[in-house]
């Protein structure tokens, strides 16, 4: 057979238009075929943003009152599983149907006697209703090693692609069907930079029209097979039972399904918020996104029980859904949060690590920033600082630099793009979480003559760090650090205050969900620090949770003035706690000379949430410009 000519790509001239793949039946080994058309995409309408663009005067009480009702929503899952999707059939692009198929004779045991019980055998089944004219299906993958080893045949000529692609459209095709779908390896020229700038600008309207995205999640083999039967038997309305009643090794697959690298993909977040139905495919089944919102859900139901299996299952990585998941459900945030949400996801092009976010964006407009791969990636974040901080007069992007990741070579407050900085951003709750307001309600003023090489920034130095302590840095947290923090706390504080000051500082004043913590949360703290993990409640585990997401790989301080802080490992004695306008933590500085460079943002008592507020503008405090190098 003679080898197919490379594939060439016939250009996409008009504003609207995409191209669509449509992938030709198979089964097997049988080659990948296709063919591509052109399509104009409709008018796409974008959400409500769900989240306030001016950052300096949220909707306290909106806040409140969602978070409020939240809680009852939490309070009511524990008594009441029909918070649980219980519907055993739905869908609009794909149908889906649970039901029975047959009944098997199981094995029991109760007290040494051994008897037999009929139980009921789910069927499942997922269909794709006929495609309308012009409709399509988005993919959504990680494209895995850039190796093109594989390919497809389009319209009789050859185009490479990704094994893990290949992978995936060998499991997506079906045997009598043909599927059209809208996959940015095959559907974007990759080579044409011109046209993958507009193709990347129109990405959210891309899956937005799309009738539905299908999240490839790789082969199913090992444990995540009895996995798979599980969240099917658990969705459905006659096979739910407690998640311990599963055999154990379904439970141990629940941390192979959330392993994939698909979900820390930095593009996968607002292809899950676009579009209006998500299903995945894991192996050869494709099944809802709400069956796995329902499996979560069990989850959280007991992953704080006593049970043995409870650690295990707490740990699997269920939180990388629930965080898609609350990305989903709200739409839209402001960019910075955006971005420091998303800090740790990955891109193969770290340009994207930016560009994925714009279309969530409810801050800006879509030309405030256009996607451009010919810029660096540095200069993508250098533009991106002096726009938020001359347009928006906002200066939180910079929290995120640090002296030690930018090295010699960047200023030391251009924003981590790496994924280096392994510290969470402070204010990086994805929805309804507590968010500080050190700086108040004041607007950043910059000065940007000498930009890029120096930010000039107005603000105030409050305080200087005075001493410090170990850094915690295992995924546990270690007591004994823990009560010596709290013995260095009770020599250098005032003892009037410093009980309810010193558990606020070790969970950040947030609770374990990223909520404000309330004084009785604080309760559990002597109770966590003198008990063993053998006999802990559920409450003194959610203080323990809180500590952990707050203290990892930060160092514990006591400044002159006797506050308390978590700040980066690298803080040292003499660095300056600053307050800039328009920025809205707290952040260390260091003195080079004539300039200042930026350690890293802190947590301090007592500063958070605009308590020198009124001190800063009624000049308590020095007022002065800071040249950051």
């Amino acid at each position: 057979m003679d080898t197919a000519p490379q594939f060439a790509y016939t250009q996409v001239a008009r504003p609207n238009e995409i191209r669509i793949l449509t992938l030709h039946p198979g089964v097997h080994d049988d080659t990948l075929q296709g063919s591509i058309r052109h399509i104009d995409l409709p008018t796409y309408n974008s959400p409500n943003p769900s989240f306030s663009s001016d950052l300096r005067q949220p909707n306290t009480r909106a806040l409140q009152n969602t978070r409020r009702l939240l809680d009852v929503f939490e309070a009511q899952a524990q008594e009441n599983s029909h918070s649980i999707h219980s519907a055993d059939s739905g869908g609009n692009a794909w149908h889906w149907e649970l039901s029975e198929s047959r009944r098997d004779s199981v094995r029991r045991s109760i007290h040494g006697r051994e008897f037999f019980v009929e139980e009921p055998v789910v069927r499942f089944e997922c269909k794709r209703v006929e495609y309308d004219q012009d409709t399509y299906d988005a993919l959504s993958y990680t494209w895995g090693n850039l190796e093109k080893t594989n390919h497809i045949i389009i319209d009789g000529e050859s185009l490479d692609i990704t094994n893990n692609l290949y992978m995936a459209l060998t499991e997506l095709r079906s045997p009598t069907r043909s599927r059209r779908l809208w996959i940015d390896a095959i559907c974007i020229d990759q080579e044409n930079i011109q046209e993958r700038n507009h193709q990347v600008h129109m990405m959210k309207r891309i899956f937005g029209s799309a009738s539905s995205v299908i999240v490839w999640l790789g082969v199913s083999k090992g444990s995540v097979i009895d996995t798979l039967e599980m969240i099917l038997k658990y969705s459905w309305s006659r096979g739910r039972k407690d998640l311990f009643k599963y055999p154990e090794e379904s439970l141990r697959g629940l941390e192979t399904l959330f392993n994939p690298s698909w979900w820390k993909r930095i593009w996968i977040v607002q292809e899950v918020v676009a579009v209006r139905e998500i299903v995945v495919l894991l192996g050869d089944t494709i099944f809802p996104w709400i069956m796995l919102a329902n499996i979560c859900r069990a989850i959280q139901l007991v992953e704080f029980l006593a049970h043995p299996l409870a650690p295990m299952i707490r740990s699997c990585g269920y939180q990388k859904f629930t965080a898609l998941d609350h990305f989903r459900r709200n739409r839209s945030m402001p960019l910075v949060r955006l971005v420091h949400c998303t800090q740790d996801y990955q891109a193969t092009d770290l340009r994207d690590k930016l560009y994925a976010l714009l279309g969530m964006a409810s801050d800006i407009s879509p030309d405030d920033i256009i996607p451009d791969y010919t810029k660096s990636v540095q200069q993508v974040f250098l533009d991106l600082v002096r726009f938020m901080a001359v347009e928006h007069r906002n200066l939180d992007i910079i929290s995120s630099g640090r002296s030690s990741i930018s090295g010699t070579s960047s200023p030391s407050w251009l924003p981590d793009w790496k994924g280096t900085n392994q510290l969470r951003p402070l204010n990086s709750e994805e929805f309804g979480g507590h968010f500080y307001q050190a700086s108040g309600n004041t607007y950043a003023t910059v000065h940007m003559t000498e930009f890029p090489d120096i930010l000039v920034a107005e603000g105030w130095i409050t305080d200087t760090i005075d001493l410090f302590d170990d850094i915690i840095t295992d995924s546990h947290v270690d007591l004994q650090t823990i009560q010596r923090w709290q013995r260095i706390a009770s020599e250098n504080v005032n003892p009037t205050i410093r009980t309810s000051l010193f558990w606020r500082t070790i969970v950040m004043d947030k609770d374990h969900m990223g909520n404000q913590a309330t004084p009785s949360f604080g309760k559990a703290l002597n109770d966590f620090i003198s008990g063993s993990h053998k006999t802990r409640s559920k409450f003194v585990q959610q203080f323990s949770d809180a500590v952990t997401r707050a203290v990892l790989g930060r160092l514990f301080f006591i400044t002159k003035d006797g506050r308390m802080g978590l700040g980066p490992p690298q803080i040292q004695p003499g660095d300056h706690i600053a307050i800039l306008k328009g920025c809205h933590v707290p952040l260390v500085l260091r003195e080079a000379g004539d300039y200042m460079v930026l350690v890293g943002e802190a947590y301090v008592s007592a500063m958070m949430n605009g308590e020198l507020v009124s001190d800063l503008v009624e000049g308590w405090y020095t007022h002065r410009s800071i040249s950051l190098k």
